[in-house]
């Protein structure tokens, strides 16, 4: 039996498509981090111990004879046993085992499965990557540079990615080059963007390159089944068992047969698995970082349920509650066609270039792909839009960025802007998180998109899954430290990682959510937070926080703590703008009461006159005004 599944996963960083000044301030800032980073050159501090075993010992550096372990096979398969098995072979997955080959050495046997049989191509190969418009962009900010930093992946980042310094942007109906600004990037550290199919071969090659004596098993063309979670009968060790089935790529399946070669992006990718030809593996830890694919989440979700439904009625109650993956109807649904663009030599090319139409029809955003002026630029738009179906007249495109974006329509070609025109559009992701934990037993855990998925407005998507492989390398060395040698440190570390995580999960989709809502509820869950956060915070900035995204870049705080805070700040500012009104309503009955007292007239006629007064002197002013600029632009 073969079985079609779709791979998909999205995460740039760009602005939403709201015609709001706030947008312009959304660009990560990113504290420089000040771990000590690995290199090739250095020695990797690892603890030769494998996971069946993890004691709190001290970390040495391998000796060679540690070292002298099995080469990484150029076509490995899949082992009846591994210490670690990562499902998902994307930036969270690779880093994973970065981290546990790290932290374990070469004694450490661990597999990385993922669906797509193609190998990640070199971050260096720029016959893959002068296609700019083919693969979707990532913006790497302080969380997820502090991972790769951590793990020794920075220098080999830094290299592949390119700085993005600022923004530049037009509004609605300004159409002239000279009318885009300039906004620098107020940052500590610099964001940084590579294509998200970059990023993986940057840790790809890495591992071959680092480490070609580790344990590791790259397992492309593979999936994982989980068959069960635990099992720990006449004394054996519990651990997880999983299926690993062979899968085959569709679509480089057909472009092969067309003589096609080229290097197929993710999300142009599907895959048959084979499930009925598999190999049983067993491991000491299942880590599921497939992304929106939910492989491992999913299985949790029904085996969850499954043990719910045993348990009566009257007690389930009283029962753990059951994991469960929470997915939000996309009410603001947004598509979107990618388009490069080459930018003439006297525009910066280190900018996030942004243009919106009028009445908010569609939303241009692009990003840099290298430091030649190559940028990856994005038509954000609805569904239903007519520019949003496959095979549109090419002179339509071109009209709409004439009356438009005149300034970019100027830098696309008639054959490119055809190629835009005909291609289908791609949706973005819809909000869902994983909880109440990212566990299911002892030895399985979620991370990554599989566990938080937002739309990458805001660049949290993929930083945030980076953080989590950080966040689980912590839980591991706190658990090993605190049962001192005595047990296996996995188990405690799968639920530290849950209980801090878990939350996290849950307040970044919730927020990530309330920023994209529709119509009315776009100004009260986005807007009107921006402005109430924007007086307050400059009133009275130690106690009250800043806006959301300024939130967002801070260090020392985490996104259910940033949640907990702006609730509390707007039930202060609420509670306070309340008090105020009130006290301006007494006021102005107090002041009607005396006028009426004064002037013998009843409360009703002085009150009506007030009125009218304020609204004669509201368009008299307006009235000045607009003669006033009548008469300076005669001059």
């Amino acid at each position: 039996m073969v079985i079609p599944r779709s791979f998909c996963a999205l995460a740039l960083i760009f602005l939403c498509s709201k015609s709001t000044d706030a947008f312009s301030t959304v660009v990560s800032s990113i504290v420089q981090p000040k771990t000590a980073t690995f290199t090739s050159a250095q020695p990797h501090n690892i603890q030769s111990k494998s996971l069946s075993s993890l004691r709190a010992t001290s970390i040495d550096t391998p000796t060679t004879d540690e070292i002298a372990g099995s080469d990484i096979s150029a076509d490995p398969k899949p082992q009846p046993q591994y210490d670690s098995i990562v499902c998902g072979g994307g930036p969270a997955g690779l880093l994973a085992a970065i981290m546990l080959s790290q932290k374990y050495g070469p004694s450490h046997r661990i597999a990385v499965c993922e669906r797509r049989p193609a190998t990640p191509p070199s971050p260096s190969d720029n016959t893959v990557w002068s296609d700019v418009a083919r693969f979707y962009l990532l913006g790497i900010g302080h969380r997820g540079q502090r991972a790769l930093n951590k793990f020794g992946v920075f220098d080999d980042f830094v290299k592949a990615s390119v700085a993005v310094n600022g923004r530049r942007d037009w509004q609605p109906g300004a159409t002239k080059v000279e009318d885009g600004r300039i906004t620098p990037a107020k940052k500590d550290v610099v964001s940084r963007v590579l294509p998200r199919d970059k990023l993986v071969g940057v840790l790809y090659h890495h591992i071959l390159e680092n480490y070609a004596h580790a344990n590791i098993d790259l397992l492309y063309g593979y999936q994982v089944d989980p068959i069960s979670f635990e099992s720990a009968q006449d004394g054996v060790e519990d651990c997880v068992t999983v299926q690993i089935s062979k899968c085959e790529d569709i679509l480089t399946k057909e472009n092969a047969a067309d003589g096609d070669k080229t290097y197929a992006a993710s999300q142009e990718s599907d895959q048959l698995c084979d499930v009925d030809s598999f190999t049983l593996s067993t491991t000491k830890l299942l880590i599921g970082a497939d992304g929106s694919a939910r492989t491992v989440a999913n299985a949790m979700e029904r085996m969850d349920e499954d043990r719910i439904s045993k348990i009566n009625p009257l007690l389930r109650p009283f029962a753990q509650k059951p994991f469960k993956v929470t997915r939000f109807v996309d009410d603001n649904p947004r598509v979107y066609k990618s388009v490069p663009i080459k930018l003439p030599s006297d525009w910066p090319a280190d900018l996030n270039y942004s243009a919106r139409s009028r009445e908010s029809r569609i939303t241009l955003e692009a990003l840099p792909s290298d430091d030649q002026g190559n940028l990856c630029a994005l038509l954000l738009m609805k569904p239903d839009d007519e520019l949003a179906k496959a095979n549109v007249d090419p002179a339509k495109l071109r009209t709409f960025f004439d009356e438009e974006f005149p300034q970019f329509g100027a830098l696309i070609d008639d054959d490119e802007m055809a190629r835009v025109a005909i291609k289908d559009a791609s949706a973005l992701p819809a909000f869902r998180y994983a909880g109440p934990r990212l566990n299911l037993g002892r030895r399985t855990l979620i991370l990554g998109d599989a566990a938080h998925t937002v739309k990458p407005y805001y660049g949290l998507g993929a930083n945030s899954a980076l953080e989590d492989v950080q966040m689980l390398s912590d839980a591991l060395d706190e658990a090993a430290v605190e049962i001192d040698g005595t047990d296996d440190a996995v188990p405690k570390a799968v639920k530290l990682f849950s209980d801090r995580r878990a939350p996290d999960s849950e307040a970044l989709v919730t927020i990530s959510r309330n920023m994209d809502r529709p119509g009315k509820l776009f100004f009260f869950t986005f807007v009107l937070p921006l402005i109430l956060d924007g007086i307050f915070h400059k009133i009275a900035p130690k106690i009250f926080g800043p806006n959301m995204f300024a939130m967002f870049q801070r260090q020392d705080i985490n996104f259910k703590q940033i949640q907990k805070k702006k609730r509390l700040d707007r039930t202060v500012q609420f509670a306070l703008l309340g008090s105020i009104f009130t006290a301006m309503i007494f006021a102005a009955d107090a002041g009607v009461s005396l006028l009426a007292r004064v002037t013998g007239k009843t409360r009703g006629i002085v009150a009506m006159t007030m009125v009218m007064a304020a609204a004669v002197g509201s368009f008299l002013r307006k009235l000045a005004s607009s003669r006033t600029k009548e008469i300076q632009e005669s001059k």
